[in-house]
């Protein structure tokens, strides 16, 4: 399990998306592949629908380099799907604020 929750697990059912983080799984994904990623502190912006597109979305993977993930929407760690910088404090839904899920079905695309 991750250290923080910005998601139930109903939601991450209904996005087809799990939550614990398997890296051996990412690794033997064809490239490139969907992946979910949702705002860190979604709770926080309590007045948009959390489903919002600033809020959460599917991204691509376009590729693994070393130990970073490379998208469509930013660098994350491949140790925990995290991002990779704190966030910068810009107040706009940049990857900074972002942690990625995998999806059980890589042909569920939500936006």
């Amino acid at each position: 399990m991750r250290p923080y929750r910005n998601v139930s697990d109903l939601e991450l059912e209904t996005l087809g998306a799990v939550r614990e983080w398997n890296k051996e799984f990412l690794l033997s994904l064809t490239l490139p592949s969907k992946i979910l990623w949702i705002h860190s502190t979604r709770e926080k912006f309590h007045r948009l629908d959390p489903l919002d597109s600033c809020l959460v979305r599917t991204i691509t993977l376009e590729k693994i380099q070393g130990d970073v993930i490379k998208t469509d929407f930013g660098n994350y760690s491949l140790d925990t799907g995290k991002n990779l910088f704190y966030a910068c404090g810009c107040k706009k839904f940049c990857d900074c604020y972002g942690q990625l899920y995998l999806l059980k079905n890589q042909s569920k695309i939500f936006h």
